[in-house]
C-alpha cells in the first residue's frame, strides 16, 4: 500500500458477501476456505471482494501498490456525523485477476487467513512473504507445500514486475560512491540524495550519482 489516503467508501451492506469479479471462481474458493477457517455467516455478510484496483482504493481509501497480488483491509465500526448511528465494521479484499488458477485460489485463501486473524482478535503482519507464520498457515489450509507456494509467489511477482516495467521502465541507475549500492529509478531525483545504507540522514560524502552507462539516452 502507499501512504496516499482518502475517506473510505465501502459498498452498501447486503445479505451476503459482495463479489465483484469472476463470481463463479471467487465464490467457489470463498465458500471452501471460509468453511475451513470457520468464518461465520455474520462476518461473511460484512465482506466485500473485488478484482478492480480502483474500486478497492475507493472502498478502503488507500491506493494499492501495483505489485500487490491480493490485499485484505479491515474497516472498524464508525459513528456517523450525527453520532446517533454507528456503522458496522467491514472486511474488504482485493484479488488480482491476472493470475494462474492455482495462484488465484491460494491468494483467496491467503486473504481469508488475514480476515480470520482479525475476527479472532489476532491480526498479524508479514515478516517475510512465503517464509513467515502466515505462510505456514497458508500451506496447512491449502494443502500445498511451502516450496510450491514460494514458486507461485515468485512467478506471479515476476509477472507483475514485467507489467510494472512496461508502464514505467527503469531509466536511471544511481550508485553510492562509497559502498557501490545501486538504486534503479524511473525518473531523476528532484534533489540531492545520499545512500541510506551508509547513513540514514543525508550525507554529502555518500551522495548518489547516475551511472554513465545506465543513464537514459
Amino acid at each position: 500500500m502507499t501512504t496516499r489516503r482518502s475517506i473510505p467508501v465501502p459498498p452498501q451492506l447486503q445479505n451476503t458477501t459482495i463479489i465483484h469479479g469472476d463470481q463463479t471462481v471467487i465464490e467457489r474458493w470463498l465458500i471452501y476456505y471460509a468453511q475451513k477457517l470457520q468464518l461465520s455467516e455474520h462476518e461473511l455478510r460484512l465482506l466485500a471482494m473485488t478484482q478492480d484496483r480502483q474500486e478497492f482504493a475507493r472502498w478502503t481509501g488507500k491506493r494499492l501498490n501495483i505489485m500487490a497480488l491480493g490485499c485484505y483491509c479491515y474497516l472498524p465500526a464508525r459513528k456517523s456525523r450525527s453520532q446517533h448511528e454507528q456503522s458496522s465494521h467491514r472486511h474488504l479484499i482485493f484479488i488480482e485477476p491476472d493470475m494462474q488458477p492455482i495462484s488465484l485460489e491460494v491468494t483467496i485463501a491467503h486473504e481469508l487467513i488475514h480476515m480470520a486473524d482479525r475476527v479472532n482478535g489476532t491480526p498479524r503482519r508479514h515478516r517475510h512473504h512465503g517464509y513467515d507464520a502466515i505462510a505456514v498457515d497458508e500451506a496447512a489450509v491449502t494443502g500445498y507445500s511451502m516450496e510450491e507456494l514460494r514458486v507461485l509467489l515468485l512467478q506471479e511477482s515476476e509477472r507483475r514486475e514485467r507489467i510494472r516495467r512496461s508502464r514505467r521502465p527503469i531509466r536511471y541507475i544511481y550508485e553510492c560512491p562509497h559502498c557501490g549500492k545501486s538504486y534503479p529509478r524511473t525518473r531523476k531525483y528532484s534533489q540531492a540524495v545520499s545512500c541510506s545504507s551508509c547513513d540514514r540522514s543525508y550525507n554529502p560524502q555518500f551522495r548518489l550519482f547516475i551511472s554513465k552507462s545506465a543513464e537514459a539516452q
